[in-house]
Protein backbone atom coordinates (compact mmCIF):
# COMPACT_ATOMS: atom_id res chain seq x y z
CA UNK A 1 0.00 0.00 0.00
CA UNK A 2 1.43 3.32 -1.21
CA UNK A 3 0.97 6.25 1.42
CA UNK A 4 0.81 9.79 -0.74
CA UNK A 5 2.34 12.73 0.99
CA UNK A 6 1.65 15.96 -0.37
CA UNK A 7 4.49 18.41 -1.40
CA UNK A 8 6.95 15.35 -1.88
CA UNK A 9 7.98 13.94 -5.18
CA UNK A 10 7.42 10.20 -6.13
CA UNK A 11 11.23 9.92 -5.02
CA UNK A 12 11.04 11.18 -1.92
CA UNK A 13 7.47 9.86 -0.65
CA UNK A 14 7.92 6.92 1.65
CA UNK A 15 6.07 4.43 -0.80
CA UNK A 16 8.43 4.69 -2.88
CA UNK A 17 10.71 1.56 -2.43
CA UNK A 18 12.34 0.42 -5.54
CA UNK A 19 15.58 0.45 -6.51
CA UNK A 20 18.03 3.54 -5.62
CA UNK A 21 19.11 4.14 -9.15
CA UNK A 22 15.30 3.88 -10.36
CA UNK A 23 14.77 7.05 -7.65
CA UNK A 24 17.20 8.82 -8.99
CA UNK A 25 16.06 8.47 -12.17
CA UNK A 26 12.75 9.53 -10.96
CA UNK A 27 14.16 12.38 -8.85
CA UNK A 28 15.86 13.94 -11.79
CA UNK A 29 12.34 13.66 -14.28
CA UNK A 30 13.46 10.94 -16.38
CA UNK A 31 10.46 9.36 -15.48
CA UNK A 32 7.30 9.75 -17.84
CA UNK A 33 3.65 9.33 -16.71
CA UNK A 34 3.88 10.80 -13.56
CA UNK A 35 2.58 14.29 -12.56
CA UNK A 36 4.68 16.87 -11.37
CA UNK A 37 5.12 17.55 -7.44
CA UNK A 38 2.74 19.83 -5.91
CA UNK A 39 4.70 22.15 -4.05
CA UNK A 40 1.62 23.74 -1.59
CA UNK A 41 2.33 24.14 1.72
CA UNK A 42 1.06 22.15 4.65
CA UNK A 43 -2.83 23.54 5.71
CA UNK A 44 -2.42 25.82 8.79
CA UNK A 45 -5.41 23.88 10.25
CA UNK A 46 -3.56 20.54 10.34
CA UNK A 47 -4.16 18.76 14.20
CA UNK A 48 -3.12 15.97 15.99
CA UNK A 49 -5.19 14.52 19.29
CA UNK A 50 -3.38 12.52 21.45
CA UNK A 51 -6.22 9.70 22.94
CA UNK A 52 -7.12 9.70 25.87
CA UNK A 53 -4.79 6.91 27.43
CA UNK A 54 -1.43 8.28 26.01
CA UNK A 55 -2.64 10.92 27.79
CA UNK A 56 -2.22 9.78 30.90
CA UNK A 57 0.35 7.40 30.21
CA UNK A 58 2.29 10.54 29.49
CA UNK A 59 1.11 11.73 32.91
CA UNK A 60 2.25 8.92 34.52
CA UNK A 61 5.66 8.84 33.45
CA UNK A 62 6.33 12.14 34.25
CA UNK A 63 4.52 11.78 37.81
CA UNK A 64 7.29 8.39 38.06
CA UNK A 65 10.34 10.44 36.91
CA UNK A 66 11.34 11.62 39.77
CA UNK A 67 11.07 8.29 41.80
CA UNK A 68 14.04 7.10 39.66
CA UNK A 69 15.08 5.36 42.83
CA UNK A 70 16.59 1.90 42.50
CA UNK A 71 17.24 -0.57 45.08
CA UNK A 72 20.77 -1.49 44.44
CA UNK A 73 20.59 -4.64 46.82
CA UNK A 74 17.64 -6.12 45.64
CA UNK A 75 19.30 -5.64 41.56
CA UNK A 76 22.80 -7.15 43.09
CA UNK A 77 20.47 -10.07 44.72
CA UNK A 78 18.36 -11.27 41.50
CA UNK A 79 21.62 -10.54 39.49
CA UNK A 80 23.17 -13.44 41.89
CA UNK A 81 20.07 -15.80 41.46
CA UNK A 82 20.17 -15.87 38.09
CA UNK A 83 24.03 -16.31 37.55
CA UNK A 84 23.75 -19.13 40.09
CA UNK A 85 20.50 -20.79 38.45
CA UNK A 86 18.46 -20.42 41.66
CA UNK A 87 16.56 -17.41 39.87
CA UNK A 88 12.38 -19.00 39.58
CA UNK A 89 10.48 -17.38 37.47
CA UNK A 90 6.48 -17.12 38.20
CA UNK A 91 4.49 -17.29 35.03
CA UNK A 92 1.27 -16.89 36.55
CA UNK A 93 2.00 -14.25 38.30
CA UNK A 94 3.61 -12.40 35.34
CA UNK A 95 0.33 -13.41 33.15
CA UNK A 96 -1.76 -11.61 35.72
CA UNK A 97 0.47 -8.72 35.94
CA UNK A 98 -0.27 -8.68 31.45
CA UNK A 99 -3.83 -9.05 31.93
CA UNK A 100 -4.10 -6.00 34.46
CA UNK A 101 -2.19 -3.57 32.58
CA UNK A 102 -3.95 -5.02 28.96
CA UNK A 103 -7.51 -3.81 31.50
CA UNK A 104 -6.17 -0.44 32.24
CA UNK A 105 -4.74 0.25 28.82
CA UNK A 106 -7.98 -1.49 27.10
Amino acid sequence: MAIDFPGLSPAQSAGNRGKVSEQQTQATGNNTGNKPADNTPARSDDTVRISDTAQALQRSVGENSGNADVDSNRVAQIKAAIEDGSYKIDNERIADRMLQLDSLLG
